[in-house]
């Protein structure tokens, strides 16, 4: 556990490294192909054709991967009538694509000796994953499948809303402290949308389309959106190899 917070402590410190220069990036031209850069440390960083930015520390004290997808996408997204959707998606990234379909996603990851989580946000959503570095391969397999082609099945998202609707209930409508953080923050932030809670008012859950889930993560769940932290026994050569592989091929919204 120490170990994983040390790894935790590390990833949030190198993704505030770069945010401070993004300003001076931002005047610089396009690359028209793939760009890399040195960061000290063994750290290499490099942005694919797509737009997603991936960062690599190795650290080879012990057979482990901790790899950390980042999403620029949290409540502060959401609007009247769509408010918990980041959270929402935090749940339905679990529930099957194309080739891992329903409960395969923590099937193969756990038969693989990995482990999961993930958390949401105002800022952004994060998806954790803890594995042995023999597990690489099937790990991008399984990123990649729900990146690119997440399962919208009707039946499943109904499940799903039920299960947010009874995360509410037991954190926020039946939860003295809950229910005052959310009428506090909402109080504070008169007109910003960190007035909205990162779980979504229950008028919303209740109604929310697949239309809206469609359109929603077409438009933030795609690479150009996205930054990839790889930490643990690996090089960054065969990191950028298997982003090569299975992520540069989706394309950038």
């Amino acid at each position: 556990m120490f170990r994983q917070s040390l790894l935790w402590t590390s990833c949030l410190a190198l993704l505030a490294a770069p945010v401070a220069g993004a300003q001076t990036q931002a005047k610089a031209p396009k690359p028209a192909a793939a760009s890399s850069q040195k960061l000290g440390a063994n750290v290499e960083t490099r942005t694919f054709k797509n737009g997603l930015k991936v960062i690599v520390w190795p650290d080879h004290d012990i057979p482990n991967v901790a790899l950390f997808n980042w999403f620029r996408v949290g409540s502060r997204n959401e609007y009247p009538g769509i408010t918990g959707l980041s959270h929402f998606f935090e749940h339905m990234m679990f529930n099957g694509a194309k080739k891992f379909g329903p409960g395969e996603f923590d099937r193969v990851m756990e038969a693989n000796g990995g482990s999961n989580n993930a958390f949401t946000s105002e800022d952004v959503t994060v998806y954790q994953d803890w594995f042995p570095r023999s597990a690489l391969d099937i790990i991008f397999q399984l990123e990649a499948d729900r990146l690119q082609h997440l399962s919208f099945d009707p039946k499943v998202i109904e499940s799903e809303r039920g299960v947010v609707y009874s995360e509410r209930r037991s954190s926020v409508d039946n939860n003295n402290m809950g229910a005052l953080a959310e009428q506090v923050q909402a109080t504070a932030f008169v007109a910003h949308p960190y007035q909205f809670p990162v779980i979504g008012w229950p008028s919303d859950i209740e109604s929310w389309r697949i239309e809206d889930l469609q359109r929603y993560f077409k438009t933030y769940y795609a690479p150009n959106n996205g930054t990839l932290l790889v930490t643990g026994a690996v090089t960054p050569a065969e990191i950028f190899t298997l982003v090569e592989k299975y992520l540069e091929p989706i394309p950038s919204q």
